[in-house]
C-alpha cells in the first residue's frame, strides 16, 4: 500500500497462490496512505491516509488535519468515497460488522467513528478524544470497546490545518 505510480498512491492487489501482484488500484483522495481495514462481507477496503508527507519537520506529517478515509470496492478497485478523517492515521482501521461502524485513530488525539449508511456511503458520526499520539489501538467487538494506546510521555502534536 502506498506505492507511487504516475504520481498517485496505489494499493497492490496480490494473488496469494501465485505470489504475484495482479493489479494496482489508485487511492484517489488519500495521498499518503498509512493504514487499512477490511469489510469482507460488503467487499470494502478502508484506507487511512495523511494529507502531508513526512518532510523532516517536527511531527512528520502526523499533526495535520484533516486526514482522509478512503473507501475502495474490492471487487472493482474503484474508490466509492473519500471522507475527512482525523489527522495522522497510522496504525489501524477497524470495521465492526455488528454496528457497521469504522474506528480510525489518529495522532491528533482522537478516534474518528464512521457509520455505514450503505456499502457506498459512510458518514462521520463522532470524534472521541483519546490522548496525544494515541495512534495505536484495538477494537474488541465481543466487548464493544475500543482501547487506545496513549504514550506515557507528553508529546506536542497540536492539530494543524493543511494550509499551514
Amino acid at each position: 500500500m502506498g506505492d507511487i505510480i504516475d504520481g498517485e498512491s496505489h494499493v497492490a492487489v496480490v494473488d496469494l497462490e501465485k505470489r504475484t501482484v495482479v493489479a494496482q488500484w489508485p487511492i484517489t483522495g488519500g495521498p499518503i496512505p498509512h493504514t487499512a481495514g477490511l469489510d469482507p462481507i460488503h467487499h470494502r477496503l478502508f484506507v487511512g491516509s495523511r494529507i502531508k508527507p513526512h518532510t523532516g519537520e517536527f511531527g512528520g506529517g502526523h499533526q495535520y488535519e484533516p486526514g482522509k478515509l478512503v473507501v475502495i470496492n474490492t471487487e472493482t478497485g474503484k474508490v466509492v468515497q473519500a471522507l475527512d478523517n482525523v489527522g495522522g492515521a497510522d496504525d489501524s482501521v477497524y470495521y465492526d460488522a455488528a454496528t457497521e461502524r469504522i474506528y480510525c485513530p489518529g495522532t491528533t488525539g482522537t478516534v474518528a467513528v464512521f457509520q455505514e449508511i450503505d456499502p457506498d456511503h459512510f458518514e462521520l458520526v463522532g470524534r472521541v478524544p483519546t490522548g496525544a499520539v494515541a495512534k495505536s489501538g484495538l477494537w474488541v467487538a465481543e466487548w464493544k470497546r475500543y482501547y487506545a494506546a496513549v504514550p506515557q510521555h507528553f508529546v506536542l502534536t497540536a492539530p494543524m490545518d493543511q494550509k499551514t
